[in-house]
């Protein structure tokens, strides 16, 4: 199995399990306290990937470590599974992927927003307002700054690309000269 595939397979398992956007925010802050204290102590973390250490210690570990970091009991449980599976090494990827796992698994269309300024909460409300309208499911814009776009947009949905920019009006107005010669 390819590590994507399983790192999906949790994450997904994990969206499903949780009832709210608020929740799943508090899953994903506890998780990355957890891997945090992976990163800052070493035995630990080797006793968490290694298959020297049995299944029910790992377990225990999660246990102890989850009451002192007063983690909810969802990320517990998702823990000791993801321990007691030996899984334990892909934990942070299956923590990136869970924005993706939740858009997938609710019907929400995630797009990548890049913008040559910080568009305005009214600019982002109105263009969030038509994508949803112009692909008829819900939108979740992910928006970032990207200053070599001069000017406009560029909107990305999956693989698909839509250059509104001033950069890529330049861009195709090379091409064009550059083909005429």
């Amino acid at each position: 199995m390819k590590e994507s595939s399983l790192v999906k397979r949790y994450a997904r398992a994990l969206v499903l399990a949780v009832d709210s956007e608020e929740e799943l925010a508090r899953v994903r802050r506890e998780l990355g306290v957890f891997l945090e204290l992976l990163e800052r102590d070493a035995r630990l973390r080797l006793g968490m990937t290694t298959a020297l250490v049995s299944q029910t210690e790992r377990e225990q570990a999660v246990d102890i470590a989850a009451a002192g970091l007063g983690l909810h009991e969802k990320t517990r449980l998702f823990l000791r599974t993801v321990a007691g599976e030996g899984r334990m090494a892909f934990l942070e990827a299956m923590a990136r992927q869970l924005p993706a796992a939740w858009c997938a698994a609710r019907g929400i269309e995630r797009v990548e927003v890049a913008s040559a300024v910080e568009l305005t909460a009214a600019q982002q409300e109105r263009l969030r307002a038509n994508l949803e309208k112009a692909l008829g499911r819900p939108v979740r814009p992910e928006y970032r700054l990207e200053p070599g776009l001069i000017a406009g947009l560029r909107l990305a949905r999956g693989s698909v690309h839509y250059d509104f920019s001033l950069a890529g009006s330049l861009q195709k107005l090379r091409q064009a000269i550059a083909g005429d010669r």
